[in-house]
């Protein structure tokens, strides 16, 4: 027996054929039994302890002091600069990449074009962005910073120096600059099989 399912419809319908009714018919009728399916599909073992202590999860933890550096980064970006953290990081990215367009601006933020350009209305009330056509491609807009953001960016920069301090607190230099350097090798590490 095989079970179709079907998913979505025209041209673009996709369809999923599941066997696993005619694999588990042909194993017990073969006499392999329930013995043999199980010892067949299943999966190595592991350190049950390991894998839910979130403390010692290396991606929770990342995830977890970025979510947490990103907040402390908001709190004195907001009272000291009058600017979020993704506004920040807009005018940081301008200004390590220079001008470019929508997209490629979001997908530095890991936003949606849609979120980025909400993000850029504001920015350019404020007049910290100024959008112009692209020479190259008239259809599309380059995204540059104005003088009034080229001010505030040794600012932000202050604010993201003071929150490294907060984190890297009873780090030696020695083992915050090892820590860095680490940080730096798994980037490339994953950089290289997401970025290809």
């Amino acid at each position: 027996m095989t079970a179709v399912i079907v998913i979505g419809g025209g041209a673009r319908c996709v369809v999923i054929v599941s066997v696993l009714i005619i694999r588990l018919a042909l194993l017990y009728a073969t006499g392999i039994g329930e013995y043999a399916l199980a010892k067949a599909h299943a999966a190595p073992p592991y350190n049950l302890a390991m894998t839910t202590d979130l403390e010692r999860r290396f991606g929770f933890l990342v995830v977890d002091v970025g979510r947490l550096y990103g907040k402390r980064y908001d709190e004195l970006a907001k009272s000291s600069l009058e600017l979020t953290r993704a506004q920040c990081r807009m005018i940081a990215y301008l200004a390590h990449y220079g001008a470019m367009n929508q997209a490629s601006l979001a997908e530095l933020l890991e936003v949606a074009p849609i979120s980025a350009g909400r993000l850029l209305e504001r920015m350019e009330e404020g007049g910290w962005v100024a959008r112009t056509p692209n020479p190259d491609d008239r259809r599309e807009l380059l995204v540059s910073l104005t003088p009034k953001a080229e001010g505030v960016l040794t600012s932000a920069r202050r604010v993201g120096d003071e929150v490294q301090a907060e984190a890297l607190a009873g780090f030696t230099p020695e083992e915050a600059e090892q820590f860095s350097a680490m940080l730096q090798r798994m980037r490339a590490n994953l950089g290289a099989l997401v970025e290809r």
